[in-house]
């Protein structure tokens, strides 16, 4: 049977105590001191608290304290100090091993120092949903704000106190579940740390409310859950065009020229110094002299070749039809729209990877509807942030267009110059787009998301009828086509 907190004065003990059994560094007024901001904004996210110690003990990881060796557990209740201990082999120590930690830490350095309260009270809250932790103790954020507002030195005596007090049970049986929660939840959890917590963190700085951050957070889920169901490696496809000189403006991605071997012809600025040293101070014919007339004097040469490679444009057009895809299936854990972000992403990322040898470039174009307004306005803030590391490589776009024609018509001059391929993802009714004709060059695909499980056709093709799947393998299935049908 669950304790439970009675009164002001067991949510007191509860907290007191539970401040005490910080891990990483041990309980300290500094370190208190510190965690007081963290804890006050991961009550501002939810009023439902893990063990007190636990936001403590994150915020110092991430913070770029190193995990301290094994602290003595205060003498208090057995369940407790073996819970406790739990926590430490399973919960700690998975923490510090995360391949991901050093990327969060970075990322959460990174941010304002105003801001890093919010950063480590959302790092809480996905550690625990990743943990699957429902043991959350419900306080008074009143009486918790109050509490925190004493003296660290004050906050430690009444925690230890608390700590062997036998009027303290509920308050420690309490703590004991939580940690017992927490621990049984990290031997299920894959993973503490992912993508989505760095991905956050990096944008926490632009984003607008608690849903846009939610949004964000579960379209990386949803491409990393994409991305684990494509194989390492597919082939690409034979080249049908030929390879194109690299622009100037890559030569910081693609450094060209440099000294490449020595020859015995060149110009002086070129000379190899140790050549110099056949130079004499008298006035009658040294051996450079005569080096430099009989041609042997060496010069370094450079290697002034073209970079090229092939160019490869994929275009990714949202069209407002896809708004109608805010909708969330059974059997999926995000919507539908969100789903379908997290597969741009995941394309992004894996031609990316595959396609390294080319000149590759994506643009994400978002057609305005009919009354020239743009119902996808939310969905383009969100790619903005995804793409984000792309963009700032100069390799992704995310545009506006006046409609589709304009984006094909676009896509047809760039056929010149480059391989084109346009992903259009729309959840208007089947046949909306039967009509299309584009230039023969450009490789048009259609993603049909006006039902639960996702088609792909090529166009003026209806979609095949999809095997009787579930929405999510249907998603995995086309995901994998479509990379095989863009590389």
């Amino acid at each position: 049977m669950s304790a439970e907190l009675r009164g002001p004065r067991d949510t007191e003990r509860w907290l007191c105590a539970g401040l005490c059994l910080a891990r990483q560094d041990g309980p300290t007024p500094d370190a208190l001191t510190a965690a007081v901001p963290w804890l006050l904004a991961t009550l501002a996210e939810s009023p439902a608290l893990p063990p007190p110690a636990m936001v403590s003990d994150l915020g110092r990881l991430v913070s770029g304290v190193a995990p301290s060796p094994v602290l003595p557990i205060p003498d208090t209740l057995r369940r407790l100090r073996t819970a406790v201990r739990a926590y430490d082999d399973h919960v700690l120590a998975r923490l510090a091993a995360e391949p991901h930690l050093e990327a969060v830490s970075t990322a959460l350095a990174r941010l304002p120092e105003p801001l890093r309260p919010l950063g480590i009270a959302f790092l809480v809250s996905r550690v625990l949903a990743r943990l699957g932790f429902t043991g959350g103790t419900a306080v008074n954020p009143g009486l918790v704000r109050r509490v925190l507002e004493r003296p660290s030195s004050e906050l430690l005596h009444a925690g230890y106190a608390a700590l062997r007090e036998p009027g303290a049970g509920p308050a420690l049986e309490r703590l004991a579940e939580g940690y017992e929660a927490l621990a049984s939840g990290a031997r299920r959890a894959q993973a503490l740390l992912g993508d989505a917590e760095v991905f956050t963190l990096e944008n926490l700085e632009h984003l607008q409310g608690k849903g846009q951050r939610l949004a964000l957070e579960q379209a990386v889920e949803a491409a990393e859950a994409l991305s684990r169901t494509l194989p390492p490696k597919l082939r690409a496809r034979p080249a049908t065009s030929g390879p194109t000189p690299t622009t100037l403006e890559d030569e910081a991605s693609f450094p060209q020229g440099g000294f490449a071997s020595v020859s015995n012809v060149g110009s002086l600025e070129n000379l190899v110094t140790s050549e110099l040293v056949y130079m004499e101070d008298e006035p009658d014919l040294d051996l450079f002299d005569v080096r430099y007339v009989e041609g042997e004097l060496l010069y370094y040469t450079r290697d002034e070749s073209v970079a090229v490679r092939r160019r490869h444009v994929v275009t990714f057009v949202l069209l407002p039809g896809l708004a109608d895809a805010r909708v969330k299936d059974a059997g999926l854990r995000w919507q539908r729209a969100v789903v379908a972000l997290g597969l741009v992403l995941c394309l992004v990322r894996r031609l990316s990877a595959w396609l390294g040898h080319e000149d590759l470039r994506f643009r994400v174009v978002f057609p305005q509807d009919a009354t020239g307004a743009l119902p996808l306005e939310a969905e383009r803030g969100l790619c903005e942030l995804l793409l984000r590391e792309w963009r700032a490589r100069g390799t992704a776009e995310v545009l506006t267009s006046p409609d589709l024609d304009t984006v094909l018509a676009g896509a047809a001059t760039d056929t010149k110059r480059a391989r084109v391929d346009v992903l259009l993802l729309d959840a208007s009714p089947p046949g909306t787009h039967a009509a299309l004709e584009p230039e023969a060059r450009v490789g048009l695909h259609l993603l049909d998301l006006s039902r639960p499980g996702p088609r792909v056709a090529r166009a003026g093709v209806e979609p095949r009828e999809a095997p009787s799947e579930s929405p999510w393998e249907a998603w995995t299935g086309v995901t994998l086509e479509l990379a095989r049908g863009l590389l």
